[in-house]
């Protein structure tokens, strides 16, 4: 939706860029510029000014780029390595600070934890299916849900696995499903694959809207021949921190998981392949350990103070302030409250509505997508209708 002139009006202390905001780099050249555009006066405001991306490896030029153009001050990449690599422009000229995907909701340190043997699933996992352009980590997430389904099953355990949208659990139900899981399953957020603009993400879904069944290895043949695997950028997941809060004991794919958790330490490393998921069964009968392990894995996420939603606050409010001392924005406090109970006035119905609209569209096109013929008629008549 437009943001309201009056708003672009005004002068800020600070101005932060979120991750949803950053995501216009991906959605289409016309898209982008009309969204710089329309934001312009962030450019040029004299604000503190803070990024939260994610996903830094699809479309890292144009972000770079992005970054630069904007002089924003301080961005904080939520991959632990290879900023100048990401950012070949803006970490020589920026500030670049490590970040996470997700952080620590003190609430979830209060949440009852049900005893280990008393949970009724042995191995639970959920995993959308990724677009090829993500690389061999982003196809792993789901391909290994698949493998240890069929080995956890064959082994009798009660497991509970789901690849795709339909799997889907949000808030109470996702942590009920953690706190009701013995062991869950886990791997790399991130990808294997650098796109700097966009390239590669365009020819991949070029290929697949000809060629829907494609594998993998097709997919990469024919849109990025040699270029898997000539870089690794991964985050630790929010799942992680939850599981690890929740004390289910975890199976990951081996990774860094931004330096937090280690392979035998605080998870149960398991290969790509699962072709090791014999040494994770005898891991996972050993209980006392794996009581050993859990707890092990918590204290390494609650010691790390930057994991929490309350110190990575202060921290961002701390940082707004050594920083704004330095510039002149001009804000004037009293007519910047007038301007956001304004906003909030205006513009809270309307988003309440669009995402009522977007919601209804999102549940159609869910109950008709095993219906292709109808499914496409309704897409068609929706863009004429736009």
């Amino acid at each position: 939706m437009a943001l309201p002139a009056y708003v672009a009006e005004q002068h800020f202390d600070a101005i932060v860029l979120d991750v949803s905001f950053l995501t216009a780099r991906w959605v289409g050249s016309d898209f982008f510029e009309a969204r710089k555009s329309t934001y312009a006066f962030v450019r040029d405001s004299s604000a503190v000014k803070i990024a939260f991306p994610q996903d830094e490896y699809d479309c890292n030029e144009l972000l770079d780029e992005w970054m630069c153009d904007w002089r924003v001050d301080v961005v904080f990449s939520v991959i632990s390595s290879g900023w100048d690599v990401l950012y070949p422009r803006y970490h020589k000229l920026g500030d670049i600070r490590l970040g996470y995907t997700g952080y620590i909701d003190e609430t979830l340190l209060d949440r009852p934890i049900k005893p280990f043997a008393r949970r009724p699933i042995d191995i639970g996992y959920r995993a959308k299916k990724l677009p090829p352009y993500f690389g061999r980590i982003g196809e792993t997430k789901w391909t290994v849900g698949r493998d240890v389904a069929l080995q956890a099953h064959r082994a009798g355990l009660k497991v509970d696995i789901e690849l795709g949208d339909a799997g889907t659990l949000l808030g109470d139900a996702w942590l009920d499903f953690i706190g009701n899981s013995k062991f869950t399953l886990g791997a790399n957020s991130g990808s294997s694959l650098l796109d700097p603009k966009g390239d590669i993400q365009r020819s991949v879904r070029s290929y697949l809207a000809d060629y829907p069944e494609a594998s993998f290895d097709e997919v990469e043949a024919a849109c990025f021949p040699a270029m898997e695997g000539r870089y690794s950028f991964t985050a630790i997941s929010p799942r992680v921190l939850e599981a690890a809060l929740l004390n289910s004991a975890q199976i990951l794919v081996d990774g860094e998981y931004s330096g937090i958790v280690k392979a035998g330490e605080h998870f149960i490393p398991i290969r790509p392949d699962a072709s090791n998921f014999s040494e994770v069964l005898a891991a996972m009968s050993d209980v006392q350990a794996m009581e050993r392990m859990t707890a092990r894995c918590r204290e390494a996420i609650l010691s790390v103070e930057a994991l929490r939603y309350s110190n990575k606050a202060r921290m961002i409010l701390d940082l707004v302030g050594d920083l704004a001392s330095r510039k002149k924005s001009g804000a004037d406090p009293e007519k910047i409250e007038k301007v956001i109970s304004r906003y909030i006035e205006e513009m809270q119905p309307r988003y309440k509505a669009h995402w009522r609209r977007q919601y209804f569209r999102e549940k159609v096109a869910r109950a008709v997508a095993p219906y292709p013929v109808l499914y496409q008629a309704l897409r068609s008549a929706a863009r004429i209708l736009r």
